[in-house]
């Protein structure tokens, strides 16, 4: 080999290898843009779930929590900004600094609001506890120390409040754990591993010393101080529960008899732990609620040696019109009562009860074999009834008048029907043990009063409570939910899918249901905010629903039903179901006369203080993602700013484009067995892992997205070879010519950015290019489909008219578009796996649909005719050609 030639290889080496170092470098670039990507979408989620949090926080007045959910969602706002800026470079670096003075804002609100950690007590007395500490004793505690203070025989106690719980989770290093925990079983891990693992860490943690030594000393001053206490129970407290929208009744954990400091001590344990059980967990999850709530009290209380005990409704759920309660009684503790394992008596006292009503009681005594009872030591026992008394009624009817009058009184108090647990003493007096709102008496009170037809739909997910009646309005765009559109009068809107859009007029609706979508998204957040009825999960609802169809939404229930004319008609009775009243000599003319949005009142005004943090976190007003308002300077809150960072994200990743690309040319995969012709490259797990090839077949591709859209380009009858069956092709042609000067000619590859669950195209077909952006995975929340469609080889008027027409198809697919000139976006938000998989089948069927498809928009009335031909299935175009009598041309 000459010097010459070995000069040349030398140099050829080296000219390759910097060559590949750079297109490592670019991919290297890429990777890092896409991850980021993925990080903010997690963020996105996780900010919706806080800014709910924030929500619910502010609903219930509990101040408690707010300082730790506005602060999380502070720095989740952050997050979401220094995402931004590294997808974009640092194209949004205007965003910190009014993200700063907005967190700044808050921290000064929450400086007014949030209560001293340090001023929190470790342990409480009942007869200490005031109204304004709830929010860190917890509902049930707050309750009874209420009660007792007005004079109701309410068993002594004291709580271990909210700071011991997390004291004793902090000192042994369990919080960031129990994140961990649950934070994979929101990723899909089981509920029973997750939590089982989470109990096993909790009762192996000590209780801090000078804790455990403030739990024995309260405990022991129940007992008068003399160096042991009580037989107590021991049970949860949490802020969340013993409220009518979340009783968690039966979900947390519960010791009864606990007689040593040692027991005290596990039992305390046991109470904690059983706030990340896998029922509490489950039932956060199915009420759309945060898994991870360490707002957990424990309340202490002296044991009652019951002779009898049982639960009371002051309103009988099943039958709220009748006037009369539900009473339930057996011998011993109440523990066979509310668990369900054993025959109670059943008796319906009248509410307000005349001496005959009295005599005619309803009442169903069962045959009551056993009793649970106290041991010495410790702990229950079950013993067999005597004979003489399995058939007699535990409560006589003084005893039961007596209960009544406690019933109402506790009903009185609260301001609303009440369920309670009560116990009797050996020498017959009551004792009452917990009282919370009925949730389920309510919800029947409602629909006893508002006549109920056939359930339409009833698979919904509560994001706003409330009850509506109304005719539904299906709307698959923005522009179609404007009122203008949609029934006069009571109205409903049914959406695909949750768009942020629509936000704008949710006032002008009283009902709103979605087929996809959750309780933690834009629109969601806005419906609670406005206090209007809203189902997400809605499978079907926009097939299953007409337009002008009366209906019933039960966002309590979670169901959708056929809404008789009785409960619609403006000559009902006034006042049922919350119905105005129907002035003297009207017709009924005025819809709005009987509104029915029955359950949802307007929540009363915030405190001043609760008022200037909502007006920082909640509102959203950047509604319109392509109006001229949608700006940071628009950004005047944390949700503003959540929405704002997502589109912008969504934006920056469709917008990727060639430019990103140049220096990676080593790295791209040829596709074949495409009609458009692929480059692609990987960001991990879109390609098999053996295809050191650079030509590659469908058989190497595992990126979900990607094949779907080639499946829908594969479809049968289009025409990738074929011009349109009417129209000047010619003319078109002619353009091929010029078309050097475009941004990439006609003929030349197109570009993929894939992972498993991702895709990014930016591709020229024929004269007119196409993008497309998906994230097609199992988590919903970050699921999206989004594309565009932009040119042409005609006059403008044609191309024009074909973006119509797209714009058409795509809105039947429940698509949100904005059309302007001859381009059009599209967005889906948050679709199922299978959903955004089946509309990318259907963007490739489109692309190979549209090729040349501007030359046969001849008049007006093409783009009706070709979107109904897309969507009936004629990919060729075959109706119109048979309709003008013309041959398709080959």
């Amino acid at each position: 080999m000459t010097f010459v030639s070995r000069w040349f290889n030398k140099a050829l080496g080296a000219w390759r290898d910097l060559r590949n170092a750079r297109a490592s470098e670019a991919l290297g670039r890429l990777k890092a843009r896409y991850h980021a990507f993925r990080v903010l979408l997690a963020d996105n989620e996780l900010a919706l779930e806080r800014l709910a949090l924030v929500e619910r926080a502010l609903a219930s007045r509990d101040r408690s929590d707010l300082s730790e959910a506005a602060t999380r969602l502070m720095d989740t706002t952050f997050d979401l900004v220094d995402g931004l800026n590294r997808i974009t470079g640092g194209g949004h670096m205007g965003l910190f600094e009014r993200q700063d003075r907005l967190a700044q804002a808050v921290r000064r609100s929450l400086a007014a609001i949030a209560p001293s950690e340090d001023q929190t007590p470790t342990c409480l007395a009942l007869a200490d506890i005031d109204a304004d500490q709830r929010r860190f004793c917890g509902g049930k505690a707050a309750t009874l120390a209420q009660l007792r203070r007005s004079g109701l025989p309410v068993p002594d106690g004291f709580v271990a409040t909210t700071k011991a719980c997390r004291r004793f989770l902090s000192a042994s290093g369990l919080e960031a754990k129990i994140r961990r925990s649950l934070g994979a079983v929101e990723l899909g891990k089981a509920v029973e591993a997750a939590t089982q693992e989470i109990r096993r860490e909790i009762l192996a943690a000590p209780v801090p010393g000078d804790l455990a030594a403030e739990l024995v000393a309260a405990w022991e001053r129940l007992g008068g101080g003399a160096g042991a206490g009580p037989a107590v129970s021991v049970r949860s407290s949490a802020l969340v529960e013993d409220k009518a929208e979340h009783s968690f009744a039966g979900q947390f954990h519960t010791e009864l008899n606990v007689t040593t400091a040692k027991d005290l001590l596990e039992a305390f344990r046991e109470v904690v732990a059983g706030n990340f059980g896998p029922s509490p967990t489950s039932y956060r999850r199915q009420a759309g609620l945060p898994l991870v709530d360490f707002d957990m009290a424990v309340l202490c209380q002296v044991m009652v040696p019951a002779r009898c005990a049982g639960v009371l409704f002051t309103v009988d759920p099943a039958a709220p019109e009748s006037g009369r309660m539900l009473l339930t009684a057996v011998h011993g503790l109440g523990t066979s009562a509310v668990g369900g394992d054993a025959p109670v008596d059943v008796f319906h006292p009248a509410r307000d009860a005349s001496p005959a009503e009295e005599a005619a009681m309803p009442a169903e005594i069962a045959d009551k074999d056993f009793r649970d009872e106290l041991l010495p030591g410790g702990g229950l026992r079950r013993v067999a009834v005597s004979e003489a008394e399995r058939r007699v009624p535990v409560l006589d009817a003084d005893e039961l008048r007596r209960l009544v009058r406690y019933a109402r009184m506790i009903e009185s108090l609260a301001g609303q029907p009440q369920d309670i647990e009560w116990a009797m003493t050996p020498d017959n007096h009551f004792r009452i043990l917990q009282a919370r709102p009925v949730r389920l008496a309510g919800r029947a009170r409602a629909s006893a009063r508002l006549a109920r037809g056939a359930v339409l739909l009833d698979s919904g997910v509560t994001a706003s409570p409330g009850r509506a009646v109304g005719q539904a309005h299906p709307a698959r765009s923005a522009r179609e939910a404007d009122p203008e559109h949609a029934p006069q009068g009571l109205r409903i809107l049914v959406l695909r899918h949750s768009m942020v859009e629509a936000a704008q007029v949710l006032p002008e609706y009283d009902g709103v249901v979605v087929e996809l979508g959750n309780p933690a998204d834009h629109l969601s957040c806005v419906a609670r905010e406005l206090s209007i009825p809203m189902l997400t999960g809605v499978a079907g609802a926009m097939d299953a629903l007409r337009d002008g169809q009366w209906i019933i939404l039960d966002a309590d229930q979670g169901e959708v039903l056929e809404a008789p004319e009785e409960a619609w008609s403006c000559q009902a009775e006034a006042g049922e179901a919350g119905a105005a009243p129907v002035a003297h000599g009207q017709t009924g003319g005025d819809p709005q006369a009987c509104r029915r949005r029955t359950s949802a009142p307007a929540p009363a005004p915030l405190p001043p203080d609760l008022a200037a943090l909502h007006d920082l976190l909640v509102p959203l007003n950047l509604t319109d993602a392509y109006g001229p308002t949608f700006s940071p300077v628009e950004c005047k809150t944390a949700h503003d700013l959540v929405r704002y960072v997502h589109e912008m994200a969504v934006l920056a990743m469709f917008d990727a484009g060639d430019a990103v690309l140049e220096d990676a040319g080593v790295l791209l995969r040829r596709l074949n067995e495409s009609p458009i012709p692929f480059l692609l490259i990987d960001f991990g797990g879109g390609l098999a892992a053996q295809h050191s090839h650079r030509n590659i077949t469908l058989a190497d591709v595992r990126s979900v997205p990607l094949l779907a859209l080639c499946e829908g380009m594969a479809t049968p009858g289009l025409r990738w070879r074929e011009a349109p069956p009417v129209g000047n092709v010619g003319g078109v042609l002619s353009r091929a010519l010029l078309d050097g000067r475009s941004a990439r000619p006609v003929g030349n590859f197109n570009y993929a950015l894939v992972a498993r669950d991702y895709l990014n195209v930016n591709a020229r077909v024929e004269f007119h290019f196409a993008m497309v952006d998906a994230v097609c995975g199992p988590e919903q929340g970050e699921n999206y489909v989004r594309f565009r469609f932009k040119g042409g080889g005609t006059a403008r008027e044609q191309r024009e008219r074909r973006v119509q027409a797209v714009s058409e198809i795509l809105k039947a697919h429940g698509f949100f578009t904005d059309r302007r000139g001859d381009m059009v976006t599209a967005t889906l938000s948050e679709p199922t796996l299978a959903e955004a998989r089946e509309r990318l089948v259907m963007l490739g069927r489109l692309l190979g649909f549209t090729r040349l498809l501007d030359a046969a928009m001849v008049d007006d009335e093409m783009p009706g005719k070709v979107a109904r031909a897309f969507l009936e299935g004629d990919y060729a175009l075959e109706g119109i050609s048979a309709e003008q009598g013309v041959t398709p041309q080959a």
